[in-house]
């Protein structure tokens, strides 16, 4: 709407400002600078005027005195001068009066004579002035205005005129226009589907609109995905159910048999817990709270130890932060698996840097390529060497870390480390 009334307000403008100036008028000719020009005493162009030869006279109509004076100053006989009024305008009526009384024949012929330099000199309306030449032809003087190109150039300047009056106008348009449109493109850039933030909705109806079209369909999306992580969850839960009765029966098959049952259902009942825990993670607002970051750190790397993974911690005395303890927990656990599946030992690291906080898991694993790592942060995405009996798993381990950075304002950064190697680094930033 705002667009469609600028150009309707620019074209009306500049309608106006065309109709109401005036169609500039024909410059007036003198007959003295003619007859110069027939005598080759100045160049036509540097009078503004042109010359031509025809094969007939100039046509109009005719002042049979103004001829005689040309004659005259050209000194060629009154047959050979003719000279006629042009321009399609009003036709002079020239009379000479003398006394109170109007000349003709000698008298004005005499006036002539007496005050031809005067008149010559005089300004007249557009006419032309022809003198034949020895081969018949006639030589013609003319003005060289053109009415279309003055009217163009003056059609022109009113266009520029209402551009300069319209200027403020578009200025004005463009900012308020340009303003609302930036701010939602901005806004739109970190638009996240798991938090409900709003969109700038201010300025032009049009962009209103689209704010609220851009709402509505990321609170659908938020929605629709809420829900598949609702109904994942209640499959994964549900699942455990049978798999207690298979742990159960298992015991009662051969002892090899029962092994590799139990492993796999070890296996099993391990990948439901990281799709709960991820499903948690998406559903639950994070429960965030300041505390002493370094025990909880130091007992994920006891409970690692436990488990068989060769780990070394480099940690401050201190680290208090406004976190969820249980979700950074399942972050740090799932990466230092991740970690110990495919480099044996690793280190962990925790440093503030003003107002963001690095907990890094390090290993001189085989690394993971750059053009996998932002797919491998999406749930159930898994690399190539993760597909073996002895590394699969859910593909979520490195989701649910993601989740848990996001949570806490941050993110997941998978970075190449010093010598070789892969740095997983939380990136969380202080809560306001």
């Amino acid at each position: 709407m705002l667009a469609t009334t600028s150009v309707v307000l620019a074209t009306l403008v500049s309608i106006l400002v065309i109709a109401w100036i005036p169609r500039p008028p024909p410059p007036a000719m003198r007959l003295q600078e003619a007859v110069q020009v027939q005598r080759g005493q100045v160049s036509a162009a540097a009078v503004g005027l042109r010359v031509s030869l025809r094969a007939t006279p100039p046509q109009g109509t005719r002042s049979d005195w103004l001829s005689r004076l040309a004659a005259q100053q050209l000194g060629r006989p009154p047959a050979q001068v003719r000279l006629v009024w042009v321009g399609g305008g009003k036709v002079p009526e020239v009379q000479v009066i003398e006394g109170g009384t109007v000349l003709d024949g000698g008298g004005r012929d005499r006036v002539l004579k007496e005050q031809g330099a005067l008149l010559a000199a005089m300004q007249w309306p557009l006419f032309e002035l022809g003198v034949q030449q020895p081969d018949g032809r006639w030589q013609v003087v003319g003005s060289d205005y053109s009415g279309l190109s003055a009217w163009r150039r003056q059609a022109l300047l009113a266009l520029l005129g209402g551009m300069v009056l319209l200027a403020p106008l578009v200025a004005w348009a463009a900012v308020r226009l340009g303003r609302p449109l930036r701010r939602l493109a901005e806004a739109s850039e970190v638009i996240d589907l798991h938090a409900s933030t709003p969109l700038p909705n201010d300025g032009p109806r049009e962009v209103q609109v689209l704010a609220d079209a851009i709402h509505a369909g990321r609170e659908r999306l938020r929605e629709q995905a809420q829900e598949m992580t609702r109904m994942l969850a209640a499959v994964a839960h549900d699942l455990r159910t049978p798999l207690t009765g298979l742990r159960l029966r298992a015991e009662f098959a051969p002892p090899a048999q029962a092994a590799r049952m139990v492993a796999d259902i070890e296996r099993m009942n391990s990948m439901i817990t990281q799709v709960l825990d991820y499903a948690r993670g998406e559903l639950e607002p994070p429960d965030l709270q300041l505390l002493d970051l370094v025990p909880m750190l130091e007992d994920s790397v006891h409970a690692a130890r436990l488990r068989g993974v060769a780990i070394h911690a480099d940690l401050p005395a201190t680290l208090p932060w406004v976190a969820d303890a249980l979700l950074l927990r399942r972050a740090l656990d799932n990466l230092i698996d991740n970690a110990a599946r495919y480099a044996g030992a690793l280190e962990l690291h925790g440093q503030q840097h003003g107002d963001t906080l690095h907990l890094d898991v390090l290993d001189r694993g085989p690394g993971i390529p750059l053009v996998d790592r932002e797919r491998l942060l999406q749930p159930f995405q898994r690399s190539e060497a993760s597909r073996s009996r002895a590394t699969g798993g859910a593909g979520l381990g490195l989701a649910l870390a993601a989740n848990a950075a996001r949570q806490h304002g941050g993110q997941l950064q998978l970075l190449d480390r010093e010598g070789g190697g892969l740095r997983a680094r939380l990136l969380l930033r202080r809560a306001p």
